[in-house]
């Protein structure tokens, strides 16, 4: 390594240095000099290891379902792997975790952690903590309606001109689909239960925030596979089969919960040919209700 000569390249080697997975530090301290006590290795070493404890630190509150589930030893272990794998580059540490779900479901964790050598679907369970875990801080550190002029039940067009409305979603809806029902877990959790893993059980879920406040509802498919309809701009009258009365009762209901950033009258947006990508994947009050929207 040759020795920087100027401070930005002290910086860089330095950086270089701390953020090594691998930990090899002798190079970088070749251009550092020694304490009274310790040598520039272990001076540089105070900070590899600070660094990586911080970076543990950050994805322990980011996960405190999944730390719960594994144990810090073991999640730590998931964690350190995920770093090394992909270490962080985004500004804000609220995006460290934005590909551990991924990670994991590419990894395939194993089922060695404490009690889990009877549970085949483990790895799973873990990956969907992860991916609502990680949707949950998607929801809390986006964009929200907070300040935002919501629709009201009374904006909605009279039921002839329902078919061709198309609802706008809130930018913090989020409509996962989870093969265990973990939105259950984190909130025993949150409150400070120690609750068993849960058993694999399909769910589909509204994850919102509004007034500052993240909830997380489960819906029937048929209203979920609506909502992600809508989501994607489909009109009311592709969204729904019937334009019926239970329909309108839906939209009303997800008026009222603030679902909708505002309505567009058919007039207002030209039809799509095809409707846009899946919005799917984001420390408030976490309410969970299951069924709320039905």
């Amino acid at each position: 390594m040759a020795e920087p000569s100027d401070l930005a390249g002290l910086q860089r080697c330095l950086q270089t240095a701390i953020m090594d997975p691998d930990g090899d530090l002798d190079e970088a301290a070749q251009v550092l000099t020694a304490s009274e006590t310790l040598t520039a290795r272990q001076r540089l070493a105070i900070y590899w290891r600070g660094y990586r404890l911080r970076l543990l630190e950050n994805m322990r509150g980011l996960h405190p379902g999944l730390t719960h589930l594994l144990g810090e030893e073991t999640f730590d272990r998931f964690a350190l792997d995920y770093l090394d794998a992909r270490p962080p580059s985004a500004y804000t540490l609220s995006r460290l975790d934005e590909g551990f779900a991924a990670h994991l479901s590419a990894t395939r964790p194993d089922r060695r952690a404490p009690g889990t050598s009877k549970r085949p679907d483990w790895p799973d369970l873990i990956i969907d903590i992860a991916r609502l875990e990680r949707i949950i801080t998607e929801v809390i550190e986006g964009p929200g309606t907070e300040n935002a002029d919501l629709p009201a039940t009374d904006d909605l067009p009279e039921p002839a001109d329902l078919p061709g409305l198309r609802p706008v979603v809130a930018p913090c809806l989020r409509l996962p689909r989870l093969a265990f029902p973990v939105h259950e877990y984190l909130t025993a959790v949150r409150r400070g239960e120690d609750p068993d893993p849960p058993a694999a059980r399909p769910v589909r879920l509204a994850v919102h925030r509004r007034d500052y406040k993240v909830t997380m509802r489960e819906l029937d498919p048929a209203a979920h596979r609506a909502l992600r309809a809508l989501a994607k701009g489909a009109a009311v009258g592709v969204a729904f089969q019937d334009v019926d009365a239970q329909a309108i009762g839906l939209l009303r209901r997800w008026i009222d919960l603030g679902f909708f950033s505002h309505l567009d009258e058919p007039a207002d947006r030209e039809p799509a040919d095809r409707e846009p990508a899946d919005r799917e994947p984001g420390s408030g009050s976490i309410t969970s209700t299951r069924k709320g929207a039905r």
